[in-house]
């Protein structure tokens, strides 16, 4: 009898337990509870904390990001991998000096670690160190010729000392190491996109071949469209950009824009387009403005004027907003 109740005791304090141990994790997401009762059955286990840190860092919770990587460091203080997951976490707080020490620390643990020679060059072009970024990048280079990452680093920097001919080279060679990597189709759109020069299409096309849903190199095809006088293909770029993006303002002005043509003459849809960015940004202030153009259109007046000087609210002597207000004088 006494075995029995023993036994029946045991069972209600595992019970008891139980309950508790789920209480202290009923109110967190699910992938945080599962990663925070492995601690708790492994509090020993370092990748344990780094695979926690790694959540926190990507849900934006810095500080308990770099309490979860220098626990994993003081248990495994020689694995590289995780000095460079804790610069990551210093750089999010702006701790530039100690991301850039733990990325020092990181490469001696383990001096073929490429990873933290590029993080450690992108760091050095972030502050503008170019000497130490262009060292650091030459290390990288000799550790692992194939290295578009490197290049790609190395390309940025050549652009910011101006050197035009080695920074286009160099996203050559990024895309033809790495036929995948979208920043250097995009830089090489952008560039070409500026001297009006059309090939600037083929490399944002290239570009969404790779990554199909990206607003920026959507909205930037369609401007190049639309420069280029390819009113339709505008529109489609324009289009998808917002369907990806209901509050991308410069995609909604534009495509408003372009129905404010003679030609085309979709006034009402103008407005519908020019109000969504208005309530996007409403300090947008060629929304207004264009949005005036179309109420002009459509013969409304007052609300033409209204914009048009909300406009000059915004930004004092815009020229297209006293224009308007001037074409509505003589109207009147």
């Amino acid at each position: 009898m006494k075995h029995r109740i023993f036994i029946l005791l045991l069972c209600v304090a595992v019970s008891i337990c139980s309950c508790t141990s789920n209480k202290k994790y009923a109110d967190m997401p699910k992938e945080l509870a599962e990663l925070c009762k492995n601690i708790d059955k492994h509090p020993k286990k370092a990748e344990l904390y780094y695979e926690r840190a790694d959540y926190y860092y990507f849900h934006k919770d810095i500080e308990k990001g770099i309490a979860d990587m220098q626990t994993a460091i003081k248990l495994a203080p020689d694995s590289s991998k995780y000095y460079v997951k804790l610069s990551d976490l210093y750089f999010a707080e702006r701790e530039t000096d100690l991301a850039e020490e733990m990325l020092q620390t990181a490469i001696k643990k383990q001096p073929s670690n490429n990873e933290a020679r590029l993080k450690l060059a992108e760091l050095y072009f972030h502050l503008r160190m170019m000497d130490q970024c262009n060292t650091t990048i030459e290390e990288a280079v000799k550790l692992q010729k194939y290295n578009p990452k490197a290049y790609l680093i190395k390309a940025f920097m050549l652009k910011e000392e101006q050197d035009t001919t080695g920074y286009l080279r160099m996203l050559q060679l990024v895309i033809d190491q790495d036929p995948k990597e979208v920043k250097a189709y995009l830089e090489l759109g952008y560039f070409y996109q500026q001297k009006m020069d059309p090939i600037a299409v083929s490399y944002y096309q290239n570009a969404l071949n790779v990554d199909p849903k990206n607003v920026e190199i959507h909205y930037n095809l369609g401007k190049m469209y639309q420069d280029l006088g390819q009113v339709a293909e505008a529109e489609q770029e324009y289009k998808t950009a917002i369907d990806l993006d209901p509050k991308n303002v410069p995609a909604l002005n534009n495509l408003g824009y372009i129905y404010l043509d003679d030609s085309i003459a979709r006034y009402d849809e103008a407005v519908k387009l020019f109000t969504q960015a208005i309530n996007a940004n409403p300090n947008f202030v060629y929304s207004f403005c264009n949005r005036g153009v179309a109420y002009e259109y459509l013969g409304e007046y007052a609300k033409a004027r209204k914009d048009y000087q909300k406009a000059l609210k915004l930004k004092t002597n815009f020229e297209p907003a006293i224009l308007g207000l001037n074409r509505l004088d003589k109207k009147l």
